[in-house]
């Protein structure tokens, strides 16, 4: 399910328009904004802190005008993702996840689960916006040390993954890595999204929360085309990550998750965990599982929908 609330900025609260639900009203009323015109189960996880929109551990700012914010994140339990949107005449319409999803088991194994429906199953679910181009920087600062001195190459052979699956064309968008920078993504430890200064960094953040990797995608809507201006993946050293199966022991496949969170960056969202199991769309990852390296029909068909092929 996925929530879909209205807001509209005011001085003052306005009153709860007819036949909302009351909880979602004493939301709207508490934080100074004119209640939903509609409201489903998680209204209540959705809270307004002055120009802070937060659900469920995970927060951004109310962008400007004709603009929009999107955090969304892998975890290791279920689906995070919470997307703000700001029309031209202020309202603010704010678009979440609802957490239904549990996690794959955990058993160590390099075969993704139900691989045999990895190029069959075609489902898949955009998010709205896409991108001009994808150049892209990395900060190793801040690297766990065991996976410091691979950590680049599993980050690099994820992006180049975006491109194909099941000897399909390439997509459309070649992504581009421009080099190491010294400019942290712009994603807080607390799962907030900090600013766009239009560079894609993906690095490490000491984070809280149960999100592997979170992204952060800034987009702006022009003649009702929306296109990301900028998209910053942090890689959360809270949880180990491996790069090779010898030396997983609890820890998180590096390649899959950054795999997941590039699918965010381009416009990707989440499938259902169950019904869509081999995609690597779905929300959560098992530990010690390194059999998303590679997009599944589903995800490259979402990719192909935005991009074309080249």
């Amino acid at each position: 399910m996925r929530n879909l609330l209205n807001f509209r900025t005011a001085s003052a609260p306005t009153a709860p328009v007819a036949a909302l639900a009351a909880l979602a009203a004493a939301v709207a009323v508490t934080a100074g904004i004119a209640a939903p015109v509609a409201a489903e189960t998680h209204a209540a996880d959705v809270v307004r802190t002055g120009q802070s929109i937060s659900y469920k551990g995970i927060s951004v700012r109310i962008p400007a005008a004709g603009e929009g914010v999107q955090a969304a994140a892998q975890s290791t339990s279920g689906e995070i993702s919470l997307t703000v949107s700001r029309s031209a005449d202020g309202s603010v319409v704010v678009k979440t996840d609802a957490e239904r999803h549990t996690a794959q088991a955990a058993a160590p194994s390099t075969a993704r689960a139900n691989a045999a429906k990895t190029c069959t199953d075609s489902a898949y679910s955009l998010a709205g916006w896409k991108l001009n181009d994808f150049k892209w920087f990395y900060n190793p600062a801040g690297a766990p040390a065991a996976v410091a001195a691979t950590a680049g190459s599993a980050i690099s052979a994820a992006t180049t993954s975006l491109t194909s699956a099941c000897g399909q064309k390439s997509i459309g968008l070649a992504p581009a890595y421009v080099g190491q920078t010294a400019a942290a993504p712009q994603v807080g430890a607390a799962g907030n999204c900090t600013g766009n200064d239009g560079r894609n960094v993906t690095g490490w953040v000491a984070g809280s929360g149960r999100w592997l990797g979170m992204t952060c995608t800034y987009f702006k809507t022009v003649n009702g085309v929306k296109t990301a201006t900028g998209t910053d993946t942090a890689l959360n050293t809270q949880y180990k990550f491996f790069t090779t199966t010898a030396n997983c022991d609890g820890a998180y496949d590096l390649q899959s998750v950054v795999l997941h969170e590039r699918g965010h960056s381009l416009g990707l969202d989440h499938v259902d965990q169950t019904a869509h199991a081999s995609a690597v769309m779905t929300p959560a990852l098992s530990a010690c599982t390194a059999g998303k390296r590679t997009l599944g029909l589903g995800d490259y068909a979402g990719l192909k929908a935005m991009y074309g092929t080249r």
